[in-house]
């Protein structure tokens, strides 16, 4: 598995339970550093220097988008590139800078991409809440949307329609899907929900698992039924 973990200080100040730096040593305590490449798009001093001092404590490799790649779907696109020269068979995981992972995701993970095509680790809140409150488009008044629930060895998932741009797949599924992520990136911003209704349109399948394992870190968005505050 190759890891591809982007960090940046630009973008929209929001709350959150988790500073980004908690976020990162939650994330380097559960994965093997072998695996993981650190991306780091406008960091600001303190945190170039945490960084630093942690690659150079542990051989974590951390690289610098250079200035003019940098923006979230510019920098997703350039780390895409990397993903796309690796082999076919490689699973590549996907991660954005504000979440927190609980323990064994890693294996779990692994258990998915063998069952779909993508798989989120996050169990997001906004499939349980309907679109005439706000939620998901697709989920009507009960609460629900059509889906189908699968077993793994160590938990459930359910099919999904969307989620954001921290996920897993492997390059060969990358690769095929490269002009529907290429057209959904090309702006400022992703656009991870049209461009995974698009994928699903294609055929292709995305999973959750239930309860979650991961979770975004805004207060707003925190995935049901765990105290990630503890986390």
């Amino acid at each position: 598995m190759r890891v591809y973990y982007r960090i940046s200080d630009a973008g929209y100040k929001k709350p959150k339970i988790a500073t980004k730096k908690h976020c990162l040593l939650n994330f380097l305590s559960q994965w093997p550093l072998e695996e993981i490449e650190v991306y780091a798009d406008k960091v600001n001093a303190e945190t170039k220097q945490f960084l630093d001092d942690y690659a150079e404590l542990t051989s974590l490799n951390v690289q610098y988008i250079p200035e003019e790649q940098g923006g979230n779907a510019a920098s997703w696109r350039y780390v895409k590139e990397k993903a796309l020269a690796l082999p076919d068979t490689e699973v590549v995981y996907f991660v954005e800078d504000d979440y927190l992972h609980l323990d064994y995701s890693r294996r779990i993970l692994l258990e998915g991409i063998v069952r779909a095509d993508y798989v989120s680790l996050v169990d997001y809140p906004d499939k349980y809440i309907p679109a005439s409150r706000g939620g998901n488009p697709f989920i009507d008044d009960s609460g629900s949307e059509p889906t189908r629930v699968i077993l793994t060895a160590s938990t459930h998932w359910r099919l999904a329609n969307s989620t954001t741009m921290t996920f897993a797949t492997k390059v060969k599924t990358l690769r095929e899907d490269n002009e529907i992520w290429s057209k959904h990136t090309s702006g400022v911003h992703p656009n991870d929900f049209p461009c995974f209704i698009e994928l699903l349109q294609k055929g292709r399948s995305l999973i959750t698992p239930i309860p979650s394992l991961a979770t975004h870190a805004e207060p707003g968005t925190l995935a049901p039924l765990i105290e990630w505050e503890k986390v």
